[in-house]
């Protein structure tokens, strides 16, 4: 039985714009290394971010900066520059699911002041979990494992949703966490979601 559900946010609530994110990525990068932002840089970047594929926190984690640190980075932008709903049903569903269930969001990004721009009331959400909160950002296990210690529950009463494989659903079982993919499917997961509607049916009769 299904008693909180928690989500991933990146590609599974919101959707990047690429090309504004690159901006910032490469931006950061020249921040920490003290190096001026040119296609120098850009390859360098690159090339040592290839190997924490989609995580940027992991990857700044890697040069020394603070897990919260890409986390300030996003946040010192405006959310809708970087941002938008993957489906536009999110805040409808949330709120009836929060009705059912409680419902969390864990990302390696700080999402206080992201949420309410995607109409996403604070007040559905449980809890927010995020880098900062956490010693190693996904898919390290410190957060699925700070999941089960704020949900005060079992491990297999909750349900954790998101859209990578390798970064939400390995790690979310590690801890041995029900989970959930969305956008696409794998028998990796316990449940494959087309859309958030989908996820209702998981409490209709």
């Amino acid at each position: 039985m299904i008693k909180h559900i928690w989500f991933d946010f990146s590609e599974t609530i919101a959707t990047i714009n690429r090309e504004r994110h690159n901006k910032l990525r490469y931006d950061s990068y020249g921040k920490v290394t003290d190096k001026p932002v040119n296609p120098e840089l850009i390859q360098e970047f690159q090339e040592l971010s290839a190997k924490y594929p989609n995580n940027n926190s992991a990857f700044f984690r890697s040069l020394g900066m603070l897990a919260s640190f890409w986390s300030d980075q996003v946040n010192s932008v405006n959310p809708t520059e970087l941002y938008r709903l993957k489906d536009q049903d999110i805040p409808e569903v949330f709120n009836k699911l929060s009705k059912i269930v409680p419902i969390s969001i864990f990302s390696n990004i700080n999402l206080e002041k992201i949420l309410p721009v995607f109409q996403i009331d604070l007040k559905l959400i449980t809890h927010i979990l995020s880098g900062k909160m956490v010693k190693e950002p996904k898919p390290a296990l410190d957060g699925f494992y700070k999941i089960v210690e704020l949900s005060q529950l079992l491990p297999e009463e909750i349900l954790y949703i998101g859209d990578d494989v390798r970064k939400d659903i390995l790690p979310a079982k590690k801890v041995g966490l029900k989970t959930g993919l969305i956008w696409s499917s794998s028998d990796q997961a316990d449940y494959n979601f087309k859309n958030f509607r989908e996820i209702l049916n998981l409490f209709t009769k």
